[in-house]
């Protein structure tokens, strides 16, 4: 008789920890979202990029801009941020499953293991697209996983206002190995840590 009590202890425990925690990262606190909205933040040695544009959906603020650069390689570089750690809700292959895609990991030998980003592949009929994309906040690319959201719920119950914000960068490919992947996974390689420092001052 006294192990239900102890049980029925733990299950309230652990509710009224989920309540807390849950309080802790809501929108009170929130301002507004932020961005570098600079063009010489996007500037990169033989690409071009385009003017940025802005949608709001969910709650969160989309900016996306499209580059062009060497070997005919285009990319779309996506940054999705929001002042609250639920942005980090969802996985980075969810929009494209949610779509048709198949989606699998992107080869270490073309999406190179660096913390914080990470890359996938998705498939659907002949569409094939490489995707590079990393998770970051006021400290930086520190990823959707246990990090990123123990730093997010110390932020929440401390009433620390912060920056959330997800980045892909996507590329039309036909094979995996070609150039044009190759050349924009490089190019998250620049812009990446350059959107976590922005975000950092």
């Amino acid at each position: 008789m006294q192990g239900h009590w102890v049980r029925y202890g733990v299950v309230i425990g652990l509710l009224l920890l989920g309540t807390v925690v849950y309080a802790g990262l809501g929108d009170a606190a929130a301002g507004a979202a932020r961005w570098p909205n600079v063009d010489a933040w996007f500037a990169v040695d033989h690409w071009t990029s385009g003017a940025e544009r802005v949608e709001y959906a969910n709650g969160a603020t989309f900016i996306t801009r499209s580059f062009r650069g060497p070997n005919a390689a285009t990319a779309e570089l996506t940054i999705v941020t929001k002042p609250n750690a639920k942005l980090f809700g969802s996985g980075a292959e969810l929009p494209f499953l949610g779509n048709g895609y198949e989606v699998g990991p992107a080869p270490a030998s073309l999406v190179p293991p660096a913390p914080g980003r990470e890359g996938l592949i998705a498939r659907r009929g002949a569409e094939r697209w490489l995707v590079v994309y990393a998770y970051g906040e006021r400290r930086g690319l520190l990823g959707n996983g246990a990090m990123g959201w123990t730093m997010a719920i110390v932020d929440g119950l401390l009433g620390r206002p912060n920056d959330y914000y997800k980045l892909y960068l996507m590329t039309r490919t036909l094979d995996v190995d070609e150039l044009s992947a190759r050349e924009s996974a490089k190019l998250a390689e620049t812009l990446f840590p350059r959107i976590a420092d922005w975000y950092a001052v």
